[in-house]
């Protein structure tokens, strides 16, 4: 039986940012998430997001000339260039909980301590301006970052987000 495209999708995401839709490995990835063929981007729009709300993920493309980023060094403007993915947990944002193996045995039941201890120290954290309160952590990720965001000071993950920034 085949695995569904959207158990490994954090481990494809992972693989596949930084690149066009011209690469063959990522259109067969589109492919399987029946997201291809990518969209044209709108008027006066600079990125392209392709959400599965029932699977709980959401792609992210933008147009390589607003990229600071060596991946999109020589790419013609108007590239879409794979940026981001989004994971999330069940209800956030009328998405229903992604179901896919996600990295270092991560669950949406984890929350800001747990993830730390599975992960290790974020290279950043993120504290709402007005109340002070945790709303994230971000780590690297070999060249890509990894952003868990959090409700309730940190108390539970909302979703994590896989991209080259």
């Amino acid at each position: 039986m085949k695995t569904p495209p959207t158990q490994d999708l954090f481990a494809s995401a992972e693989r596949l940012l930084g690149r066009t839709p011209d690469d063959g490995e990522l259109q067969k990835f589109l492919e399987d998430l029946r997201k291809w063929p990518l969209p044209a981007f709108g008027p006066e729009e600079l990125s392209i997001y392709l959400a599965d709300k029932d699977q709980g993920f959401c792609l992210q493309f933008d147009d390589s000339s607003t990229i600071q980023h060596p991946v999109a060094a020589g790419k013609v403007a108007e590239t879409p260039l794979f940026v981001r993915c989004f994971f999330y947990a069940e209800g956030v944002e009328e998405y229903h909980a992604f179901s896919g193996t996600l990295p270092n045995g991560i669950t949406w039941s984890d929350n800001a301590t747990s993830l730390v201890s599975k992960i290790g120290l974020p290279k950043h954290e993120i504290k709402s301006k007005k109340t002070g309160k945790l709303t994230g952590h971000r780590w690297a990720r070999g060249q890509w970052m990894l952003t868990a965001s959090y409700k309730r000071d940190g108390a539970f993950l909302e979703y994590l987000d896989l991209g080259i920034f």
